[in-house]
């Protein structure tokens, strides 16, 4: 006795272009339609939105301690901040979001 259920979806094939061809190149359609649909379900997958958000975080975050301790030369002294690490923060300031 089988326990798999069919669930017809329909695309358009102008709008959903991009999937249908993502899906012609999957060697197994139905695992890797489960294996996106549990990513998305179990919070896994991250978007481009997400990423600018986290650096918008980050930006905040630099921000709040760069006003706080003075520069970022003071914050990397007075924090024990690896100065790699200030570098990068001073780059991703430069990005102007």
């Amino acid at each position: 006795m089988s326990s798999k259920v069919t669930v017809p979806v329909s695309m358009d094939t102008k709008n959903d272009r991009d999937l249908l061809e993502w899906l012609g190149k999957q060697e197994n359609r139905s695992a890797a339609v489960r294996d996106v649909l549990r990513a998305h379900v179990q919070g896994q997958v991250v978007t481009v939105g997400d990423v600018l958000q986290a650096v918008e975080d980050l930006r905040r975050d630099i921000e709040s301690r760069t006003i706080a301790a003075g520069s970022v030369v003071e914050a990397v002294e007075s924090e024990g901040v690896d100065p790699l690490t200030a570098q990068a923060q001073s780059a991703l300031d430069g990005l102007g979001f």
